[in-house]
């Protein structure tokens, strides 16, 4: 994959010299450099010259709160695009390239950097978030930890006692379904987490957990944390679900 990424700028690349670089930023944030030479705002276009062998920037699309960075923009005469990551647009190597150089020359030559910011649901899971990176969750007071990966496992530490297993996403996306919690072969062990708000500032869902073991099934998941509890079953835990860069 980091491969392929690198093909894609490379090429990219080889097309810059020499001609404008036009950013077009959506709603949802905004188009930095790390070298903080460059900055292009919500809703602006932006146009930087390209017109010397110096020229080495590496751009990131930078989300509004309650908005994730998706890709850079596939279209005609776009830069890194499907790329989820920074991009690095560079001129070295030009030099003694006569088509190469023959761009630095030619100024109505131009192309694009168009970043796609995806808005978070705030009222279920972003699947993507998930998926893409890693989760911390704590369950204040007790020390639980859990760590969900992009391959659709997790691992459960409280203390000495760790534990692992796979996850979906059930009724739209409002419930995450834990199998196995335990180190055991036995596929009835099952804990919901039921998704109650997202807090955009502090980049964290807000969650109602059960793991009672007479809950089998996501809308009962549901059920029990939209009524504080139903017979036997003592009210359910909120966690907080922090998104980790």
């Amino acid at each position: 994959m980091k491969q392929s990424i690198l093909i894609v700028i490379t090429l990219s690349t080889f097309l810059l010299g020499g001609c404008k670089i036009r950013i077009e930023v959506p709603e949802g944030g905004r188009v930095t450099t790390n070298s903080g030479s460059y900055a292009c705002e919500t809703g602006a276009v932006c146009e930087i010259d390209v017109v010397d062998l110096f020229f080495d920037e590496t751009f990131r699309g930078e989300p509004a709160t309650g908005y994730r960075f998706d890709s850079w923009l596939k279209r005609q005469r776009g830069l890194c695009g499907g790329s989820g990551g920074s991009c690095r647009l560079f001129t070295s190597g030009f030099e003694g390239n006569d088509i190469l150089m023959g761009f630095l020359e030619r100024q109505e030559e131009v192309f694009f950097l168009v970043p796609q910011f995806v808005q978070i649901p705030t009222d279920a899971f972003d699947p993507a978030l998930i998926q893409s990176t890693a989760f911390l969750v704590r369950e204040e007071g007790f020390s639980v930890t859990y760590r969900f990966s992009e391959n659709g496992s997790y691992s459960k530490r409280a203390g000495p006692i760790v534990a692992s297993g796979k996850y979906t996403f059930e009724l739209n996306d409002r419930v995450i379904n834990y199998t196995q919690l335990a180190d055991t072969d036995r596929d009835d062990l099952t804990g919901y987490a039921v998704f109650e708000s997202f807090d955009a500032a502090n980049g964290m869902y807000r969650v109602c957990y059960t793991d009672d073991q007479d809950v089998r099934s996501a809308s009962t998941a549901v059920d029990i944390c939209a009524n504080g509890g139903r017979g036997n079953l003592s009210e359910p835990t909120r966690l907080r679900f922090f998104i980790q860069e």
